[in-house]
Protein backbone atom coordinates (compact mmCIF):
# COMPACT_ATOMS: atom_id res chain seq x y z
CA UNK A 1 0.00 0.00 0.00
CA UNK A 2 2.95 2.39 1.51
CA UNK A 3 4.56 2.28 -2.73
CA UNK A 4 1.30 1.53 -4.55
CA UNK A 5 -0.53 5.32 -3.79
CA UNK A 6 0.24 8.61 -2.78
CA UNK A 7 -1.69 11.74 -1.52
CA UNK A 8 -0.85 15.00 -1.99
CA UNK A 9 -1.94 17.90 0.37
CA UNK A 10 -2.32 21.74 -0.06
CA UNK A 11 -2.56 23.35 2.57
CA UNK A 12 -2.69 27.57 2.38
CA UNK A 13 -3.70 29.18 5.84
CA UNK A 14 -5.84 31.93 6.12
CA UNK A 15 -4.46 33.44 9.09
CA UNK A 16 -0.77 33.30 10.76
CA UNK A 17 -0.32 30.03 12.38
CA UNK A 18 2.39 27.35 14.34
CA UNK A 19 2.16 25.12 11.01
CA UNK A 20 2.42 21.42 10.60
CA UNK A 21 5.10 19.28 12.14
CA UNK A 22 6.29 16.76 9.69
CA UNK A 23 8.09 13.61 9.58
CA UNK A 24 10.23 13.15 6.28
CA UNK A 25 10.80 10.12 4.73
CA UNK A 26 7.54 8.49 6.54
CA UNK A 27 5.32 8.03 3.52
CA UNK A 28 8.06 5.49 1.91
CA UNK A 29 8.09 3.37 5.46
CA UNK A 30 6.44 1.61 8.32
CA UNK A 31 6.56 3.96 11.66
CA UNK A 32 9.75 3.45 13.99
CA UNK A 33 8.94 2.53 17.83
CA UNK A 34 8.46 6.15 18.92
CA UNK A 35 6.53 7.01 15.98
CA UNK A 36 4.17 3.88 16.48
CA UNK A 37 3.61 4.79 20.45
CA UNK A 38 2.95 8.45 19.97
CA UNK A 39 0.34 7.83 16.85
CA UNK A 40 -1.43 5.16 18.75
CA UNK A 41 -0.76 6.55 22.55
CA UNK A 42 1.29 3.24 23.43
CA UNK A 43 3.75 3.16 26.66
CA UNK A 44 2.84 6.35 28.09
CA UNK A 45 2.63 8.51 24.87
CA UNK A 46 0.07 10.80 23.39
CA UNK A 47 -0.45 11.87 19.84
CA UNK A 48 0.02 15.11 20.42
CA UNK A 49 3.69 14.52 21.42
CA UNK A 50 6.38 15.69 19.02
CA UNK A 51 8.56 13.43 17.73
CA UNK A 52 12.44 13.62 17.62
CA UNK A 53 12.27 13.25 13.61
CA UNK A 54 9.95 15.95 13.04
CA UNK A 55 9.95 18.97 11.65
CA UNK A 56 8.29 21.96 12.84
CA UNK A 57 6.91 24.33 9.76
CA UNK A 58 5.19 27.82 10.94
CA UNK A 59 2.82 29.24 8.21
CA UNK A 60 1.94 32.33 7.50
CA UNK A 61 -1.71 33.71 6.12
CA UNK A 62 -1.31 33.27 2.23
CA UNK A 63 1.74 30.68 2.62
CA UNK A 64 1.55 27.30 0.66
CA UNK A 65 2.96 24.35 2.17
CA UNK A 66 2.95 21.00 0.04
CA UNK A 67 3.45 17.76 1.47
CA UNK A 68 2.82 14.10 1.16
CA UNK A 69 -0.41 13.24 2.93
CA UNK A 70 1.14 9.86 3.46
CA UNK A 71 4.05 11.36 5.55
CA UNK A 72 3.29 11.45 9.31
CA UNK A 73 2.16 15.13 9.90
CA UNK A 74 -0.02 17.00 12.44
CA UNK A 75 -1.25 20.34 12.75
CA UNK A 76 0.54 22.39 15.81
CA UNK A 77 -2.64 24.02 17.55
CA UNK A 78 -2.33 27.34 19.84
CA UNK A 79 -3.37 30.43 17.73
CA UNK A 80 -6.63 30.75 15.30
CA UNK A 81 -6.79 27.86 12.57
CA UNK A 82 -8.48 28.09 9.46
CA UNK A 83 -6.78 27.06 6.36
CA UNK A 84 -8.10 26.02 2.25
CA UNK A 85 -6.66 22.52 2.51
CA UNK A 86 -6.77 20.47 -0.45
CA UNK A 87 -5.95 16.75 -0.90
CA UNK A 88 -4.95 15.39 -4.20
CA UNK A 89 -5.35 11.71 -5.14
CA UNK A 90 -5.32 8.85 -7.54
CA UNK A 91 -9.09 8.77 -8.94
CA UNK A 92 -8.56 4.82 -9.02
CA UNK A 93 -7.81 5.17 -5.40
CA UNK A 94 -10.39 4.51 -2.72
CA UNK A 95 -10.07 7.44 -1.32
CA UNK A 96 -13.36 9.14 -2.37
CA UNK A 97 -15.34 7.92 0.49
CA UNK A 98 -13.19 9.92 2.76
CA UNK A 99 -14.19 13.56 0.91
CA UNK A 100 -16.78 15.33 2.97
CA UNK A 101 -19.95 16.88 1.00
CA UNK A 102 -20.38 19.85 3.15
CA UNK A 103 -16.31 20.59 1.55
CA UNK A 104 -17.31 20.59 -1.94
CA UNK A 105 -19.06 23.49 -3.71
CA UNK A 106 -22.25 23.56 -5.33
CA UNK A 107 -23.21 24.50 -9.07
CA UNK A 108 -23.21 27.77 -8.63
CA UNK A 109 -19.44 27.83 -6.75
CA UNK A 110 -18.54 25.85 -9.91
CA UNK A 111 -19.82 28.07 -12.19
CA UNK A 112 -17.58 30.88 -11.12
CA UNK A 113 -14.45 28.64 -10.61
CA UNK A 114 -12.08 29.18 -14.00
CA UNK A 115 -10.92 25.59 -14.01
CA UNK A 116 -13.35 23.77 -11.76
CA UNK A 117 -12.55 20.22 -13.39
CA UNK A 118 -11.16 18.50 -10.13
CA UNK A 119 -13.92 19.47 -8.24
CA UNK A 120 -16.21 17.72 -11.16
CA UNK A 121 -13.38 14.64 -11.09
CA UNK A 122 -14.82 14.47 -7.06
CA UNK A 123 -18.04 15.05 -7.70
CA UNK A 124 -18.46 12.29 -10.41
CA UNK A 125 -16.68 9.75 -8.50
CA UNK A 126 -18.55 10.37 -5.18
CA UNK A 127 -21.83 9.80 -7.24
CA UNK A 128 -20.77 6.48 -8.49
CA UNK A 129 -20.69 5.66 -4.67
CA UNK A 130 -24.10 5.93 -4.20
Amino acid sequence: MIHDTQVLHLRVPLFDEHGMELVPGTHKRWDNDEEFDVRQEEKGRASSDSLSSGKKIQLAAGDLLVFSADMIHRGLYGLDRLAFDILVFDSSANYVDYVDDDCLPDRSMLDKIDDPRLYMNTLHLKSKLV
